[in-house]
């Protein structure tokens, strides 16, 4: 759950009370009961400014019940705010017949990139974010059981370019970055 706080002041006390009625008690004691160890409910809290006590007032008004609560104040913490966003590819199929290639034109990580960014660090070839390529010339649309693994030495890259076997069928293409987070897509033969 995320809550925005105040956007135009310091969040106080008095900010948590609408969000304090808002919880669904009977929710929290059946999530309770089914895991007594755990959190009811994880909470952000995002705010211009706040209290420091804000996160133990809300803790003390929602005994019994155990929140995960992160506060995420933009003026303080600007320089590590990120949020997460899916990586996206460009994936194509050229030549015709038996000369077909699955060509990945380009890929974008956006979590690896928006980190390369702050630390002021450029990427020239998409190929050096990558750290495996896996192809599964016939995907069922159930399992993914790749028959094409480029997976290369640490000082080599990622070909980016493969012949497909002419009995192949519905790509599905699995590709994961160097902070193992992947993207997966299936490809059309039609494509290209």
């Amino acid at each position: 759950m995320v809550k925005i706080l105040s956007p135009n002041r310091i969040a106080t006390k008095a900010d948590l009370n609408p969000l304090i009625s808002g919880f669904s008690q009977k929710e929290f004691e059946k999530r309770q009961k089914a895991s007594p160890n755990k959190a009811v409910e994880r909470v952000m809290l995002v705010c211009m400014g706040h209290e420091p006590d804000l996160k133990a007032e809300l803790e003390k008004q929602m005994k019994p019940y155990k929140l995960d609560i992160e506060i995420v104040d933009i003026l303080r913490d600007h320089d590590e705010l990120h949020f997460k966003r899916e990586a996206e590819a460009k994936i194509s199929v050229k030549g015709r017949g038996k000369e077909k290639q699955l060509v990945i034109e380009a890929f974008y990580p956006m979590n690896l990139l928006q980190k390369l960014s702050m630390q002021k660090q450029n990427v020239k070839d998409w190929r050096e974010l990558v750290d495996s390529v896996l192809i599964d010339w016939n995907y069922d649309g159930g399992s993914f059981q790749p028959k094409e693994l480029d997976i290369p030495d640490k000082e080599e890259l990622v070909k980016g370019t493969y012949t497909i076997p002419a009995d192949a069928g519905t790509i599905r293409v699995k590709i994961t970055d160097l902070l193992a987070e992947s993207l997966e897509k299936e490809v059309s033969l039609g494509e290209g």
